[in-house]
């Protein structure tokens, strides 16, 4: 009854993270008392829900720093927080920079070392949750891809996809008409830093021509893969990946293909609220 409560106030958390979210309604949608229910998530989560929910609202705001053009003030707003000077308080201390800091020459670091409680309580989630989830088999068609390869630490990704958004932005390839991908390799969580590779990809003409150093042309191949749609945060993503490797593949008989998990970004955070971003996934089969 208490897992069942907690998840339905995580639910609640994410999917309400840009409206205020007082004591007073957090604890009836967790239907328990005001008394109870903080010391409850704090139990459960390690973390209270206060901090929580203003971890979630600063991964919002750096997101949006990073990826979008909303100006400081508009981020401030949107993110839940009264004030511009009071926003750029929590951010710096938070990140180690101010917002202009970071928009301008964004360090992950701190953020990310800080961000790990987010991370451990969306794992616990996700672990109750990996033997509901539907697997398809389906075949997929092959389809040309502009390649931008992140090498290096996981934390340090946004720089590349930030470089790769205003390539594609140059090259007239916007999301809207151009379908984005991403080429996985390796578990972020077990893999050396310094070994580390995700591809950021964009659909491509098979004649499009690539005039940039760092942008290659490769093509996912057609085939027979397992798939899943999961909506909600990258960072369960990991652990539905692990999903199929661990368990599916040997319940199921099947074997993978000599090519990379791969996924499809249909709904991308932060252009729609975390809780809707909408991922497809695929892993290879022979």
């Amino acid at each position: 009854m208490i897992k069942q409560r907690l998840d339905a106030l995580l639910r609640y958390i994410e999917e309400n993270i840009d409206t205020d979210m007082d004591g007073e309604r957090l604890s009836c949608v967790a239907a328990y008392s005001k008394y109870h229910f903080h010391r409850l998530f704090s139990a459960n989560y390690g973390i209270g829900v206060s901090a929580y929910i203003r971890q979630l609202r600063l991964k919002k705001a750096i997101y949006a720093l990073t990826y979008s053009d909303s100006s400081v003030i508009d981020i401030a707003l949107t993110c839940g927080y009264q004030s511009p000077e009071a926003f750029s308080r929590a951010f710096k201390s938070a990140v180690g920079q101010s917002p202009i800091e970071f928009r301008k020459k964004p360090d992950w670091s701190i953020w990310h070392s800080r961000y790990q409680n987010i991370n451990n309580i969306r794992t616990k989630v996700m672990n109750e949750k990996l033997s509901s989830i539907k697997v398809e088999i389906i075949t997929f068609p092959e389809i040309s891809v502009a390649v931008m390869e992140h090498k290096g630490a996981p934390s340090n990704i946004g720089n590349t996809i930030r470089e790769f958004k205003e390539w594609r932005i140059s090259n007239k390839l916007p999301p809207e008409r151009h379908r984005t991908f991403n080429f996985a390799y390796a578990d972020p969580t077990k893999v050396d830093p310094n070994e580390y590779q995700f591809d950021l990809c964009v659909e491509i003409a098979s004649t499009f021509e690539v005039k940039h150093p760092k942008v290659t042309k490769k093509t996912i191949s057609s085939g027979k893969c397992a798939y899943i749609r999961h909506i909600g945060s990258d960072d369960e993503i990991t652990y539905i990946i692990n999903y199929l490797y661990a368990n599916w593949l040997s319940e199921l008989n099947q074997e993978v293909r000599d090519s990379p998990a791969f996924f499809e970004r249909i709904k991308i955070f932060p252009t729609v609220p975390e809780a809707e971003a909408v991922t497809d996934i695929y892993l290879p089969l022979m």
